[in-house]
This record gives C-alpha cells, sequence and structure tokens, in this order.
C-alpha cells in the first residue's frame, strides 16, 4: 500500500463499523474523520441495507462519497452528479417464478426499490432494518401487488435459522444466474444475481477515483463480504465474524463491539 495514492477505506455496517446497539464508538468516529478530511482518502459505506438507512451515519462522519447498498445492487453518490450511478433491476417476472419454486420454505418475501415496499405480511424485523417509515409499502402475495423490476429480494423461510439451506440451493440450481445469500444466524436470506456483489461494486468506486485494488482497504463479518475481500488490497474480516470467510487478510484485532475498526485501521495505516 503506498500511503501517498489514493485511498479508499470500505466498511460493512452492521457486525462491523455498527456496534450491537447500532451506534459508531466514538474512537472509531473520530478516526474516520479525520481520515475523510484526507483528500486523497475516501471512506466507503458498503451495505446490505438501503441508502435511507445509511443516512443518519452518512452524516454523522460527514462523509462525502458514494454509497454501496443493497449488498452492490445500487451504488450512487447523494452530492457528486458526475458520478455514475449504477441500479440493478431484478426482473418481476424472475422473481415470482422462484417464488412459486421455493413456496414451500417460505413464510415471507420482501421486494423493494429506494421508493416502495412489497413485502407478503407484516414483519417488524424488517420493517425495523430496512426502516419502512416514510416508504411507499404494499402487503399481499407478491403475484398480486408487485409492479416493478425491483433492486432487492429478501426471503424469511420457516425455520429458525437455515437448515433448509440444502433445499433452497437445489432448486435454485435450475437458475444458474442467481443464488442465496443466507443472514447470520436467522431465517432470512436474499435472492441475488451471482455478479451483483460488494466487490463490482467497489471496483466501480475505485475505478472513478483512480485507486488501485491494492489500496483499498474493506471490512466485513460475513459471506456478503466475499467478493468485496477478493478484491480489497488488504481485507479484514471482524473478529465477531463468521468463521469461513477464508479469504481476508487478517482478523480485526478487536471485535465490532471494542473499536475493531479504529485499533485495525491504526495498525494497517501505521505499518
Amino acid at each position: 500500500m503506498d500511503k501517498k495514492e489514493p485511498l479508499i477505506i470500505a466498511l460493512d455496517m452492521d457486525g462491523t463499523l455498527l456496534n450491537d446497539k447500532k451506534k459508531i464508538s466514538l474512537k472509531t468516529l473520530f478516526l474516520l474523520r479525520k481520515l475523510n478530511k484526507k483528500e486523497n482518502v475516501h471512506v466507503v459505506f458498503s451495505s446490505g441495507r438501503p441508502s435511507r438507512a445509511l443516512w443518519r451515519y452518512y452524516k454523522l462522519l460527514k462523509l462525502d462519497t458514494p454509497m454501496i447498498c443493497y449488498n452492490g445492487a445500487y451504488v450512487f453518490h447523494p452530492y457528486d452528479k458526475d458520478f455514475p450511478t449504477h441500479a440493478f433491476e431484478f426482473p418481476r417476472k424472475l422473481i415470482l417464478e422462484v417464488n412459486e419454486k421455493l413456496k414451500s420454505h417460505i413464510k415471507n418475501i420482501m421486494c423493494e426499490t429506494d421508493t416502495e415496499i412489497w413485502c407478503d405480511v407484516k414483519d417488524e424485523y424488517l420493517a425495523k432494518f430496512f426502516w419502512f417509515n416514510d416508504m411507499d409499502v404494499h402487503y399481499g402475495e407478491l403475484k398480486d401487488t408487485l409492479t416493478k423490476d425491483p433492486m432487492t429480494c429478501i426471503v424469511q423461510t420457516p425455520y429458525e435459522y437455515r437448515d433448509d439451506r440444502q433445499d433452497i440451493d437445489k432448486i435454485l440450481k435450475k437458475y444458474p444466474e442467481i443464488g442465496a445469500r443466507f443472514w447470520t444466524g436467522s431465517p432470512y436470506f436474499e435472492l441475488c444475481y451471482k455478479d451483483v456483489s460488494k466487490g463490482a461494486a467497489l471496483k466501480k468506486i475505485a475505478d472513478y477515483y483512480h485507486v488501485k485494488p491494492e489500496n483499498v482497504i474493506a471490512f466485513g463479518d460475513s459471506t456478503n463480504d466475499i467478493e468485496m475481500f477478493d478484491f480489497a488490497g488488504t481485507s479484514v474480516v471482524m473478529s465477531n465474524g463468521k468463521d469461513n470467510i477464508k479469504n481476508a487478510d487478517m482478523v480485526s484485532l478487536r471485535d465490532n463491539n471494542h473499536n475493531g475498526i479504529y485499533y485495525s485501521l491504526k495498525k494497517i495505516l501505521n505499518a
């Protein structure tokens, strides 16, 4: 890593930048603000969340950089009109077809654009995580309500965790272009196109700012960060993260509740 060249610090949110109370620790906050003031440093959010669920953190850090939302399906810059917005649209017809094939494994399913939400039934967890407030929400079976190509599709299984994964993967093998990203320790998973990822989105941002991959530092904690780790020159999996993420360069010096990003960044940048 060349400290004289432009640098990107890409940050996953839940389980990484945010502690278990969904807050950014003061040490990490002040360090990231300080780094972001530097002309050649770009601090970037890289999350499965929608942009509306990132805004308060974005403003708190006083960022002026692109956001990666929906695990790479939506990439945009709130202030730079020259940045090329990337908005992936999941074909409605395909979602409805897969929904029918997975019917016995689905308790609830949610799709959304950045302005509208379609959900079979009400779900307090999804409503809180995806910030349903002020959104145009349509409840009812997707086959009757879904009228647009959404950016994301979240499925809740009727199982406590994901003991049905093999059956779901078997069904999805019939659709080679899509896959399932399972959420850690929960009954939810995300339907996704395999070429849409945080890594692909991060490459678009790096190309825009002319940052070499070796000058990209990425922090994450779960399998939706794997492609981002593959692209970044320095990848850090949180010590509270999943054990099966093998491609990270290092494990954070502390977890997300104890300034893991702060201490790890200090070590990397002082090396």
